[in-house]
């Protein structure tokens, strides 16, 4: 599969995998260590707006069950007003609980299991006026006491659900104090159940195995407790708690109760176990209260570590990634550069450098194949291998160029030479030919000599082909302006079948010197595609006219016609005249009439014929036509006596080509100009073949006379063909100058 990404875009793509692996390894571990810190950051915020209010409602509640319990115990007859005011701090407690735990701050705070406590407290909550109600209908005192305890274990879940954080020393230190809140409840519960049945007096069995299960609680969470603590938490609970004789104290007031028998009395007063169980409270709620102050402040601390570490890690991973971009980005760059540089040079060379080197050596500059090929310095890795490679490519092109050029020009000389030998051989045997076609008058040595002359005109067309593949410039030329219907003429005289051409209307106009030899060539080729390519019954038809442009020579034929793509094609390479390439000559012609037409600005299209063919439109721009040269009008009869005279200064005059040039035979002239039919023949002027002896002294007509013999008939025909092939001949060599 074809693939369709730059080698930009590759090196990019390689790249970019790394770094998106790096930046998401990144964000995974700052995902995993970011909410960590933000729970200890928060832990100060729970601990104000739920851990506070939630001990404070707690401690009212655990007071409100002591002294409900007390009021039931005594028979409702003592403890309400305490009872009463109790219940009224527990509201306010409750209040304050639920609007701080319900607070904003709290809730952003708040992990998804401490959310779940809480909404597990608020219910729990709403079941605090119906243990009121049944108190105040005199209910049991261990229903009341049961009921508020099971909201105050309800509550202790918020306190477990706020210990739990992602450092491990600040989460044991956290469990620490729940559970010594634990132990308070314990402790709590244990003085509501003293405070009943000592109220009562009875110290019933089930009182006693309640009692035993507070007291193996307490002192089996107690010391966990302890555990959970730092070092000197550890040795402050010691010195506050762990050996004091009031934990002393309280602990052989449990052991007495432990071992009184069920069903009796339990031989304490409460006062007593007052005295012992006040301070004990006092002191494990002041040094559970120091302990959250402590974990709330390690709690912050861990989380500035955190954040700190975080921040170091982020850092170091921006500036990894930022690296990591910056060098993949500069290597992505330098490789991208090369290769551009290493494609650019390419580009250069097949666009600019070739073509300009060959069309310099075209034209017969000298080229420098180093200065031409710099080499390219990519380094010595593998692009630069590929550089050196590359230099080697261009070396090699170049001089590959510099060579083939150097052979296309010995091409080009052996072309020029051989068609300048075969053009002076055949301007030679043209020049023969017209001096036995004037000395010949047998209608058949005529018409052979004829034919021979056609075949040598055209011949030296084709020689001339060979001079414009050469790059160089055909010899015959013009010093003075040809009328248009002479070069028309001429060039039809150049065509195998001229005898199908028929020039139906030429304007006036003429055709400047510089510029006849090449535009009867170029017409000649035209008329030659189109009697070829048509059938031979059928006319090839010459028309011309001015036009503000210039003048248009326009060639129709009935063949088959071409294409609408191949005539497309044509006249873009008439247009653009493409470098000749010897392995294609099967549009030979077509190319010599593109080269013709460049060299003079001829502007030639092909387009359709309504009759099916092909019509050939040749505009000749308007510095290449000038206003016809005025001919004197022609005279119809031949003068008693001929004389040589130098020929009429209208007629175009031949240029010398060369500067050893052989004269040519000079016939007598007539004093008026030769005559032409309107199909373009020459007119026979009477008895201009005969020898002067045998002239008449009176002037003959043109027309035969009525009761004209035979032999006078067949003598003017002779004479009629004979001056027609000299009038071709002397119209010939005037337009070849003096180069035969």
């Amino acid at each position: 599969m074809k693939s369709r990404w730059s080698v930009r875009a590759k090196i990019t793509a390689m790249m970019t995998v790394p770094l998106v692996m790096l930046v998401a390894l990144w964000l995974f571990a700052v995902s995993i260590t970011l909410p960590s810190a933000l729970d200890l950051r928060g832990a100060s915020t729970i601990a104000d707006r739920v851990g506070e209010p939630a001990e404070t409602m707690v401690t009212a509640l655990q007071s409100e069950r002591q002294l409900t319990g007390a009021f039931l115990a005594s028979g409702r007859k003592s403890g309400q007003a305490l009872m009463v005011e109790a219940r009224q701090k527990t509201d306010l407690a409750v209040a304050n609980f639920q609007r701080q735990s319900s607070s904003g701050p709290a809730q952003d705070a708040a992990s998804d299991e401490l959310k779940v406590a809480l909404e597990t407290t608020m219910k729990a909550l709403t079941s605090l006026a119906p243990i009121r109600a049944a108190a105040d209908g005199g209910g049991e005192p261990d229903d009341a006491r049961n009921g508020i305890s099971l909201i105050v274990n309800t509550t202790y879940g918020v306190f477990e659900a706020a210990s739990n954080h992602s450092d491990a020393g600040v989460a044991a230190e956290a469990r620490g104090v729940f559970v010594l809140s634990m132990v308070r409840e314990l402790l709590s519960e244990e003085d509501a159940l003293v405070g009943d049945f000592t109220t009562e007096g009875d110290y019933t069995v089930e009182d006693y195995a309640q009692m035993v299960t507070l007291v193996g609680q307490a002192r089996l969470l107690l010391p966990y407790a302890a555990t959970q603590l730092r070092a000197e938490q550890q040795a402050q609970y010691q010195q506050q708690l762990g050996g004091t004789p009031a934990l002393k104290a309280l602990q052989d007031l449990e052991n007495r109760l432990i071992g009184t028998t069920p069903g009796t009395t339990s031989g304490i007063e409460l006062g007593q176990w007052r005295a012992a169980f006040d301070p004990v409270n006092t002191a494990l709620a002041k040094f559970r209260s120091d302990v959250q102050k402590l974990n709330v402040r390690h709690a912050s601390d861990a989380s500035d570590r955190i954040v700190w570490q975080l921040v170091g890690a982020g850092f170091v991973g921006l500036l990894a990634v930022a690296a990591s971009v910056l060098l993949s980005v500069r290597i992505g760059r330098s490789v991208a550069r090369r290769l551009d540089g290493l494609a650019r040079a390419a580009r250069d060379l097949a666009e600019t450098r070739l073509p300009s080197v060959v069309a310099r050596l075209r034209q017969g500059d000298q080229v420098d194949v180093a200065a031409e090929a710099p080499p390219l310095r990519l380094g010595v890795d593998e692009i630069g291998q590929v550089a050196e490679a590359f230099n080697s490519v261009r070396r090699t092109a170049v001089a590959s160029a510099v060579e083939e050029a150097s052979v296309r020009q010995g091409m080009n000389e052996v072309f020029l030479n051989i068609a300048r030998r075969s053009q002076t051989l055949l301007h030679r045997q043209l020049s023969l030919l017209d001096g036995m076609e004037r000395r010949t008058h047998e209608p058949d040595d005529l018409a052979d000599l004829f034919r021979v002359d056609h075949l040598a005109t055209r011949m030296r067309r084709h020689a001339e082909d060979l001079v414009i593949l050469a790059g160089s410039t055909p010899g015959r030329g013009w010093r003075n302006p040809v009328p248009v219907i002479d070069v028309v003429r001429g060039a039809v005289s150049e065509v195998e079948d001229y005898a199908r051409v028929q020039v139906v209307a030429i304007g006036d106009g003429a055709v400047t010197g510089r510029a006849v030899g090449d535009v009867i060539h170029l017409l000649a080729e035209l008329l030659e595609n189109a009697t070829s390519y048509s059938p031979p019954h059928t006319k090839v038809q010459v028309t011309g006219q001015a036009v503000p442009n210039g003048f248009v020579v326009e060639i129709e034929d009935r063949g088959l016609g071409m294409s609408a793509e191949a005539l497309e094609v044509a006249n873009r390479r008439l247009a653009e005249p493409p470098v000749f390439d010897p392995g294609n000559s099967a549009q030979l012609g077509l190319f010599v009439v593109a080269q013709l037409a460049a060299r003079h600005r001829v502007r030639v299209v092909l387009r359709a014929s309504p009759y099916g063919g092909v019509t050939a439109v040749v505009l000749l721009p308007a510095d290449l036509v000038v206003a016809a040269p005025e001919l004197p009008a022609p005279v119809l009869e031949l003068p008693a006596k001929r004389e040589p005279e130098p020929r009429p200064e209208p007629r175009p005059e031949p240029v010398p080509l060369r500067p050893a040039e052989r004269p040519k035979a000079e016939l007598p002239k007539v004093e008026e100009p030769r005559t032409t039919t309107p199909g373009g023949l020459p007119k026979r002027v009477r008895q201009r073949s005969l020898a002067p002896q045998l002239q008449q002294d009176e002037t003959v007509v043109m027309e035969a006379p009525a009761g004209r013999s035979p032999d006078e008939l067949r003598r003017m025909m002779t004479s009629f063909q004979a001056g027609t092939a000299r009038g071709r001949h002397e119209a010939r060599a005037d337009e070849d100058g003096d180069e035969r």
